[in-house]
């Protein structure tokens, strides 16, 4: 690895910052160039595909996918990297001026001297269309929500039509997010096939199953312990010498965690096993409700990616009752 480059890119809306850090220590210049596919493209094209250890990034909100886009086609090693490490490895190394530049010679040093030793494997490209569409349809509720709140403290005469008008609006969008959604899925035979194995596993529906496949690509392709610790239902403890803090869980997949908050509610009542496993730690163990339940959506999405991995639906779910009143347990698709 001593004669990798290692390339830091700090994305904004118009233009992409590069800083270039070598294995051996040496510092490129730095470099500014539009952030269009055009232009990034043209600079791919000229580094050398076998000098590039790895090209990192933050993620900026979607500023950034043309330049991922245009590292995928360029066949070159790319990694996201958490914004809080970056903020982190800053205060490590004294750095208190902040520009573009700067962040992105950050980066490219973060890079080399951290994101190398880790031995990343590649990133999984998803299926985008369905990533966007499964995000539009999560807006789309949030907002036919706050509107139907609204609706209901409302007094004015014309504030109320407002509303009315926006939640009808809504409403007809979003039946037409999902219905996209639905057609995207049974257009393809490995989605639908993917579709019909996750919903195996009881509580889990069609709006977890798109978030699912959309937004979590890795699924099945990371061990248990790794696709927890990637949506972010991984606990980080605290400890310090005499002081055991609470664990807690955060950072990694929002919209994915939010999916499997709902599919877990839906499972600790309809769904045998995670009921037992729930009231097991809540009435034995003493554990909080929202601790347990936590570890609920952490043991389901564990098993929803050993369904993804073996390409096999839940095995429970060829249970069936062999006759009215007895112990089997029917865990058919929902």
């Amino acid at each position: 690895m001593e004669d990798k480059l290692f390339i830091g890119l700090d994305v904004s809306k118009d233009w992409i910052d590069i800083a270039v850090h070598a294995a051996a220590g040496a510092a490129g210049k730095a470099l500014r160039i539009a952030n269009t596919p055009a232009a990034i493209t043209s600079w791919t094209a000229g580094l050398k595909r076998a000098r590039v250890g790895l090209v990192a990034f933050e993620p900026t909100g979607g500023y950034e996918r043309a330049a991922r886009q245009c590292l995928v086609e360029a066949g070159l090693p790319f990694a996201r990297v958490h914004p809080n490490e970056i903020v982190a490895f800053r205060a490590r190394r004294g750095v208190k001026a902040k520009t573009d530049a700067i962040d992105a010679a950050l980066i490219a040093e973060f890079a080399a001297l951290e994101l190398s030793r880790r031995g990343l494997g590649p990133l999984v490209e998803g299926d985008e269309s369905l990533r966007e569409l499964s995000a539009r349809r999560r807006q789309l509720a949030a907002c036919l929500h706050a509107e139907r709140c609204r609706a209901a403290m409302a007094q004015s005469a014309i504030v109320k039509s407002s509303l009315a008008a926006m939640v009808t609006a809504l409403e007809t969008a979003l039946d037409g997010v999902e219905a996209a959604i639905a057609a995207h899925i049974k257009a393809s035979a490995d989605l639908s096939a993917a579709a019909a194995r996750l919903q195996s596993l009881k509580g889990i529906g069609p709006v977890n199953v798109h978030t699912l496949l959309g937004e979590l690509p890795e699924l099945g392709r990371l061990s248990g312990k790794e696709i927890a610790a990637l949506v972010g239902l991984a606990p980080r403890n605290r400890e310090s010498g005499r002081k055991r803090g609470r664990a807690t869980t955060g950072h990694g997949r929002p919209g994915v965690r939010r999916a499997l908050f709902n599919a877990a509610r839906c499972a600790i009542r309809w769904n045998p096993l995670m009921k037992a496993f729930y009231d097991r730690l809540t009435q034995i163990n003493g554990r909080h409700g929202k601790a347990a339940l936590t570890a609920v959506m952490r043991k389901m999405l564990v098993t929803l990616n050993a369904i993804a991995r073996d390409g096999e639906p839940w095995k429970h779910a060829l249970a069936r009752h062999s006759a009215r009143g007895t112990a089997g347990i029917t865990l058919a698709r929902q």
